[in-house]
């Protein structure tokens, strides 16, 4: 694992083993702070405009050239002048009140200048993660605004509770990730079979026994708001790297008085989560699509896969199945492909986390709706 640009906004690692994954945590937490202050006492600023003095102060020349290749942006705090990661611009506005698109297009001094506006009159405190030399995220720093989860004691408690309670579960090797938006990881779930009993009878009466292989478990959190504690269930189906998203996860938003004992107490929701989640997994055999190209289109349109991926994804699917009738089951499957060719084509975590939420919402739709025939503009 190479973190010799821990620094970089586009910095990412995997990890190996869980142990790895938890020393990586450890020293992140390490290189970190927590500042609370008034958000009106916080600026933003144009890094051309500091970088001359931050030098003099012998501030560090990777992080600065790094900054001017992304948001060339710094936040002033207590006195102290901190450059700007790239994710922790959107909880800056929104600490700001203050949104829209025209931003973007704005020189930095007068974008500047806009949001110190709105931060002049914000109400409250600004809770602010520096990290590894950077401003990582701004968020609300009152009672009831934002409540900060170490991840490492977030996944050294997943690993506890698994070991016990699902004896035999292992970590999936290189699974876990790390960039400074999100943090992920993922299980094989040991014991406890029966969660999948009924999935795999159904499967078994339709001749698709070799389909699934194990229930799985990822875990996601996040102290920039991209995510909260959240815990997914998943398949492991035909090789341990294919993976399908089972349903919605359970989920820990970083607020409202968030802890690591309401985590825990969401660990014990895995087995009721997994047993509504293959019901609605095991519904989609009995529907029947006779046009199940329109349908696959419709539906990954419907959810709000981007063109690009719905077009592979079809491919793929005419390239293994052809264009026959089959299940909205079989459709499910497929669209799972587009968190893989999403991956591929270089897209971020965070995005592809997103992506497969995205995707479970397909579980709860009426696919006859979308099984349409003849010529659809999609």
């Amino acid at each position: 694992m190479n973190e010799t640009k821990v620094y970089a906004d586009a910095f990412q690692t995997n990890f190996a083993n869980a142990k790895e994954m938890l020393e990586s945590l450890a020293e992140r937490t390490r290189t970190s702070q927590w500042i609370r202050k008034p958000t009106r006492a916080i600026r933003l600023a144009a890094l051309e405009k500091e970088v001359e003095k931050m030098e003099k102060a012998s501030a560090d020349q990777d992080v600065l050239s790094d900054t001017e290749k992304n948001t060339q942006l710094v936040l002033k705090v207590a006195g102290e002048t901190y450059p700007v990661r790239d994710c922790a611009i959107q909880t800056i506005l929104q600490r700001a009140g203050v949104n829209g698109v025209g931003l973007r297009k704005l020189e930095k001094p007068t974008y500047a200048r806009i949001v110190n506006y709105c931060l002049k009159v914000a109400r409250g405190d600004a809770l602010i993660k520096v990290a590894d030399g950077k401003v990582s995220a701004v968020h609300g720093g009152d009672e009831h605004d934002y409540c900060i989860l170490d991840m490492k004691a977030i996944f050294e408690t997943t690993c506890e509770y698994l070991q016990v309670n699902f004896k035999g579960s292992t970590y999936m090797e290189g699974s876990g990730t790390y960039d400074h938006s999100i943090v992920s990881a993922m299980w094989m779930l040991g014991g406890n079979q029966e969660l999948l009993d009924t999935y795999r009878e159904a499967l078994n009466q339709r001749g698709m026994e070799d389909k699934v292989l194990a229930p799985a478990l990822r875990l996601t959190t996040s102290d920039v708001a991209a995510s909260g504690a959240n815990l997914y269930p998943m398949l492991l189906c035909e090789s341990a790297n294919k993976t399908i998203s089972l349903g919605s996860p359970i989920k820990l938003s970083h607020d409202k008085g968030a802890t690591l004992v309401k985590f825990r107490n969401n660990l014990e929701m895995i087995c009721s989560r997994y047993t509504e989640a293959v019901k609605g997994i095991a519904n989609l055999m009995d529907i029947e699509i006779r046009n199940p190209v329109n349908c696959l289109k419709l539906v990954m349109k419907k959810v709000g896969i981007k063109q690009k991926i719905r077009n592979e994804v079809v491919e793929l699917y005419v390239a293994q199945s052809g264009t026959g009738a089959c299940t909205a089951h079989d459709l499910y499957f497929a669209i799972n492909e587009a968190s893989f060719l999403a991956a591929c084509e270089g897209m971020p975590a965070h995005r592809i986390l997103r992506l497969e939420e995205d995707i479970t919402k397909a579980i709860a739709l009426d696919w006859k709706e979308f099984d349409v025939c003849g010529a659809i503009t999609c």
